[in-house]
């Protein structure tokens, strides 16, 4: 018997074999595996030369096997004896497919933390984010249970989700912390807006409101008091050993719903082992930023900044990115389903959806619909060969993999929604900046990589929806796609000028060219994407390192260290909206030193930012005033936000789509109420929005001194039911406001937006009270697409006197408005 102990680890001398190419010539592995592919093999190559720094990035196209990467840089790692190693995953279903990549490889990988061969460095361990980071990690929370010597995070964009989750306390508006905690805040509520405390304890699903900062600081030791006792919760037990010691600085959001207490940097070291761990490797996607990695994980923002990659556009595969609103604006919803409901007859289609609530939109015509607890076993359906048709995912726009035939047409359905209450905070307070706009590109790209799996695999790309693609056609996001991406977008922009203004049936012989692989279109995407340009390597705002700093510091009590860090941020940014939102951070900082000085700088980041939180001396409401030339306002306006006519057009579309009754979407219908406000020409405001003190949801100056107190009810329930008493009074309590604010030179008439225009005998409407039904809300919606179309097609904005006269024609005037798209109720 050969002894092939004596003969292990090659070399000749037992010296083990350490770069990732030639341990991958020693395994023993599955036919399908040759050799690594040239991105692969440069990849691994890089990250060998730069194995020593304790962060890495290796950043690949969506599809260009990331998975073997990782899996033969621990191997390495191993081999080294830097060990453990442990590979991490955002779900089970990614589990499951990295065991079965290693064992194919001929690698040892098991998914039990206990496992001899785990502990002593001979195979890898596979977990989920979760087992990782919970308050209850078999690795060690405060202090290290299980060492890692070694661990990559795959997906880490998509891990993050898991990481925000488990640092943060969510609870619902039936657990009896909630209660309590709204008994302790509700004075500190009721001086930000007492309309949102009423709000908030009738357990409107629409309200939302943030504790100040002070309010929670100075109470945080009631707080726990009230939240210790349920430590032991399931809502609870694997939060709380994460989050207890640093509750002071936290942040909690309530809503009608339920509260969110969450930090704004994850303290990860209260994972030691992670924290620890001498080789750290995020394997991402090639997306455009990768702050979130420094802010969430703590990762060296210098080593980030200059991540493994291969050189090119990389080996993504083929996809053919149409935008339907960009051929013909006509184009509907209900077409698109019938394009994807044909070509789910041979072929499998995948339509991503932002939530429950539009997955029904497709149900009638979906063959499956995947949530969470089932997608894995659907996913498996789909790469087994099976004929599903239309698969429809809910925000599930990473983690999943969709090659060849599980995937030939993939449709991107709507903008993906922010799902935590902080983050509905922050994307308020940053509405229109490009901070949420570089979230939700990040986000769309990652969804858009769901059907190409390799160089070699195809898939058409629908975005649908209005306002999507009003987001991508912003010039500024033009810079927040990578550049393989970019480069698709682009060559579909050209295919759909060679077919615009043709209806939906001119859509699917042009999907044909990609899903059945024409040579012609083949060779074109190939030439196109080998001419791409390199793109950044990777962007991080400094600001989100400032964030990070500072929050390390103030967890270690050195308040002023980090108020300079914050104040750095603030003297750096540009951007009015944003810094506001960084003074109000820096004036949480200050407050644990000088609660005087916090609320001054609180009072200066409302003068930057009307959507912070409000200081206690209150803001000063500033009036607002109709432009002297209403032409010239609109002209100006869209001068200063469309580049092209077809920018315009787009912007109305999603304007008119965003002016539909929807229980979810309030906030952008009171937005979309403002927008028009100033496309139009009017002076426009969101005082309710801005100031919290009992406003109306829109104002608009018109001229002549006359205003129009706007109340917006939309998500009311279109069935026919008459107008409440609270919706009357509600408004009438905007015309005391008005009143209050406005001097007697100005009048005004009130408005109600509700789906009918008939009032309950108990309500009281005065009468000047003009109704937008459902009638007028339909004509109010016609007019604003054909305004947008006449006035794209002069091809200029400075012709104010053809501006004017459109204006007039379709009633967006103050002399028109009122009898084109009102009108009086009915009692």
């Amino acid at each position: 018997m050969l002894d092939f102990g004596a003969l292990a680890g090659g070399g000749g001398n037992g010296t083990p074999v350490l770069e990732p190419r030639k341990i991958f010539t020693t395994l023993i592995r599955h036919p399908r595996f040759k050799f690594p592919s040239a991105n692969q093999g440069e990849v691994l190559d890089k990250w060998f030369e730069l194995r020593p720094r304790r962060d890495n990035t290796i950043k690949m196209n969506t599809g260009s096997g990331k998975m073997l990467v990782g899996l033969l840089a621990l191997q390495s790692c191993l081999n080294e004896g830097i060990s453990p190693a442990v590979y991490v995953v955002p779900d089970n279903y990614l589990l499951h497919q990295v065991m079965i990549e290693a064992r194919d490889l001929g690698i040892d990988a098991t998914d039990d933390p206990d496992d001899i061969a785990f502990l002593s460095g001979r195979a890898i361990l596979v977990v989920n984010i979760h087992r990782l980071v919970n308050g209850r990690s078999v690795f060690g929370v405060g202090s290290v249970r299980k060492s890692i010597g070694s661990v990559v995070i795959d997906d880490a964009h998509a891990c993050l989700a898991t990481v925000d989750d488990q640092f943060s306390i969510t609870l619902t508006a039936s657990h009896p912390v909630f209660d309590q905690l709204l008994a302790i805040f509700e004075d500190d509520l009721r001086l930000q807006s007492e309309v949102g405390l009423i709000e908030l304890k009738s357990q409107d699903p629409h309200s939302i409101m943030l504790v100040p900062f002070w309010a929670w600081y100075d109470k945080r030791q009631r707080v726990l008091e009230v939240l210790h006792p349920h430590r032991d919760d399931d809502d609870l037990r694997f939060k709380w050993p994460l989050l207890k010691d640093v509750l002071a600085h936290c942040q909690c959001v309530m809503s009608g719903r339920g509260l969110e207490i969450s930090p704004r940097c994850v303290p990860i070291e209260r994972i030691p082992s992670f924290s620890n761990a001498r080789r750290r490797i995020y394997m991402t996607a090639t997306l455009a930023d990768d702050g979130v990695l420094v802010s969430k994980l703590n990762a060296d923002p210098t080593l980030v900044i200059d991540p493994i990659k291969p050189r090119g556009a990389g080996e993504i595969g083929d996809r053919m990115i149409l935008v339907p609103q960009e051929i013909n604006g006509a184009i509907t919803d209900d077409e698109i389903k019938a394009l994807a409901a044909e070509v789910a007859t041979t072929k499998n289609v995948t339509v991503i959806v932002p939530s429950e609530k539009r997955a029904t939109y497709w149900a009638d015509v979906a063959g499956q619909t995947l949530k969470s607890e089932s997608i894995a076993a659907g996913i498996d359906r789909l790469k087994s060969g099976q004929h599903v048709g239309i698969t429809v995912l809910i925000n599930r726009y990473d983690g999943v993999d969709l090659p060849e035939e599980a995937c030939r047409l993939l449709i991107i359905d709507g903008l993906p929604d922010v799902l935590g209450l902080a983050s509905r905070i922050e994307a308020a307070a940053l509405e229109g900046t490009d901070i949420v706009l570089l979230r939700q590109i990040q986000k769309l790209e990652q969804g858009m990589g769901r059907g190409v799996r390799s160089s070699e695999d195809r898939c058409a790309v629908l975005l649908l929806g209005s306002r999507l693609a009003e987001k991508i056609n912003q010039p500024n996001a033009q810079d927040m796609f990578t550049s393989a991406t970019l480069t698709q977008i682009k060559l579909g922009r050209e295919v759909a000028q060679q077919v615009k203004g043709q209806p939906a049936s001119a859509l699917r012989p042009l999907l044909d060219y990609c899903i059945n692989r024409n040579p012609e279109w083949w060779q074109t995407g190939r030439s196109r994407l080998a001419h791409a340009p390199e793109g950044p390597p990777s962007r991080i705002a400094g600001s989100i390192v400032l964030q990070r700093q500072a929050f390390d510091l103030l967890t270690t009590s050195q308040f002023k260290p980090a108020e300079e860090k914050l104040q750095k941020m603030v003297n750096a940014e540009a951007n009015p909206a944003v810094r506001g939102y960084f003074k109000q951070q820096l004036a949480e900082v200050i407050q644990l030193r000088d609660p005087v000085a916090a609320q001054a700088t609180l009072l200066s980041a409302v003068g930057d930012n009307r959507r912070v939180i409000k200081p206690l001396a209150g803001i000063q409401h500033v009036r607002i005033s109709a432009p002297a030339s209403q032409a010239a306002a609109s002209g100006n306006f869209m001068a200063s936000r469309f580049v092209d006519p077809n920018g315009l057009i787009l912007f109305t579309n999603a304007l008119a789509e965003d002016l539909r009754w929807d229980e979810d979407n309030t906030d952008k219908f009171e937005a979309a109420v403002r927008d028009l406000g100033s496309l139009v020409g009017f002076g426009s405001q969101r005082p309710d929005n801005e100031y919290r003190d009992g406003g109306p949801d829109n104002l608009w100056a018109v001229g002549g001194l006359h205003y129009y107190v706007i109340e917006c009810k939309s998500g009311v329930k279109n069935d026919g039911r008459l107008i409440s008493k609270d919706h009357c009074n509600q408004l009438l309590g905007s015309v005391s406001w008005f009143q209050s604010n406005y001097d007697g030179t100005c009048t005004h008439t009130p408005i109600l937006i509700e789906p009918v225009n008939r009032f309950q005998q108990e309500a009281s409407p005065s009468a000047d009270m003009r109704i937008i039904e459902n009638e007028k809300l339909e004509l109010l919606r016609q007019g604003i697409r054909s305004f947008g179309r006449v006035v794209a097609s002069l091809g200029r904005y400075d012709d104010h006197m053809a501006i004017a006269g459109h204006l007039d024609s379709h009633n967006f005037t103050a002399s028109k408005f009122l009898t084109g798209y009102t009108k009086a109720f009915t009692s």
